[in-house]
């Protein structure tokens, strides 16, 4: 999140595999893989226009849940986004949203 607070897309894209899944709750896909995620980032990144806060985080084995607000050029919205770990690396995400 720290990353995704000083807008630095190479650290925030670092954190992923190659191949990670992105999905909202509870199976629909928003795309896969570092360069798609890229091409939804650079943009916000580029203008400095978003910011996450991390209310609260729990982690579980190979699990990370967070309920975090977003907050963008439009408004705020709240998450629970389900980060799944291994070696290091985000391997997937899922968002339950507003």
């Amino acid at each position: 999140m720290s990353a995704y607070n000083r807008h630095d897309l190479a650290g925030f894209l670092d954190l992923y595999a190659d191949d990670v899944a992105i999905s909202t709750y509870p199976d629909k896909s928003l795309g896969s893989g570092r360069e798609h995620l890229g091409s939804i980032f650079e943009p916000m990144f580029a203008e400095g226009i978003v910011e996450v806060t991390v209310h609260h985080q729990i982690a579980k084995d190979s699990f990370v849940v967070n309920h975090e607000t977003v907050t963008d050029g439009s408004g705020s919205t709240e998450y629970v986004s389900i980060y799944e770990v291994e070696d290091g690396l985000i391997q997937s995400v899922g968002f339950v949203r507003d």
